[in-house]
């Protein structure tokens, strides 16, 4: 099973962590496990090429681990802009939770608000 925990503070997402593999095919036939890569990997990209944010980031793919945080020092607008693509990313993952429960699972840390 994949656990993806997402860590809010003061209403921001800053932190995405995925560890595990789905089990749900065999490797390289794994939609679950593509559906997540290519989520995770997107909002990285947008991140860092769209909004021009650095990130810290760690992928280890035969452990099946992800991590993606924002740094602390980047300015309101910045972090109004990086929400856009995090809270799309977010609720993307909670879709495909919901499709495949046996599969993945989404915990949000910290205080957490409607976010559409």
């Amino acid at each position: 099973m994949t656990v993806i925990k997402i860590i809010k503070e003061k209403n921001n997402f800053i932190k995405l962590e995925c560890s595990g593999h789905t089990g749900y095919a065999e490797a390289g036939k794994d939609i679950v496990c593509s559906a997540i890569s290519t989520l995770l990997g997107s909002c990285l990209l947008g991140l860092e090429k769209v909004v021009k944010i650095k990130t810290e980031h760690k992928q280890d793919e035969k452990k099946g681990f992800f991590s993606l945080e924002l740094k602390k020092d980047i300015s309101k607008n910045k972090m109004k802009e990086a929400q856009i693509l995090l809270k799309s990313t977010v609720l993307s993952l909670i879709e495909i939770s919901e499709t495949y429960k046996n599969f993945i699972t989404v915990q949000i840390i910290g205080e957490w608000n409607e976010i559409y």
